[in-house]
């Protein structure tokens, strides 16, 4: 005859139900340490991108400055409150400030699709 005590009985599942937890557990932690890592490249490149647009940005800042003096000066000149020829040099700068912008986002365009595509890949990392 087979005699089972069920004190120990059920702290033997008890026991099973700890290990099964355990392991549970360690696969959750592999999974979240991924996830982690994952989540820092992330941000890293959201780091590096809004670092670009508020460069960019602060680019724009003055040019909208210069464009915003120079359509107040035009305004004031038609006024006949400052020099027409003053007003459109002033306009002119905008303009040129405006193209040299523009130029230089294409070069940094350029110098970008002509770079190795290794060094691509570790900036990109």
């Amino acid at each position: 005859m087979i005699t089972i005590d069920v004190k120990y009985t059920l702290i033997c599942l008890v026991l099973l139900a700890l290990l099964v937890l355990l392991v549970y557990l360690a696969i959750l932690a592999k999974n979240l340490i991924t996830t982690v890592k994952s989540a820092n490249k992330v941000v890293e490149d959201a780091a590096v991108v809004s670092g670009i647009a508020s460069d960019k940005a602060t680019q724009l800042d003055d040019i909208v400055g210069d464009v915003s003096g120079a359509v107040e000066d035009i305004t004031k000149a038609m006024k006949g409150n400052q020099s027409l020829i003053g007003a459109l040099t002033n306009m002119a700068k905008a303009i040129a400030s405006a193209i040299s912008y523009i130029k230089k986002g294409s070069d940094q365009d350029d110098a970008e699709s002509t770079e190795p595509k290794s060094r691509q890949r570790r900036r990109n990392r």
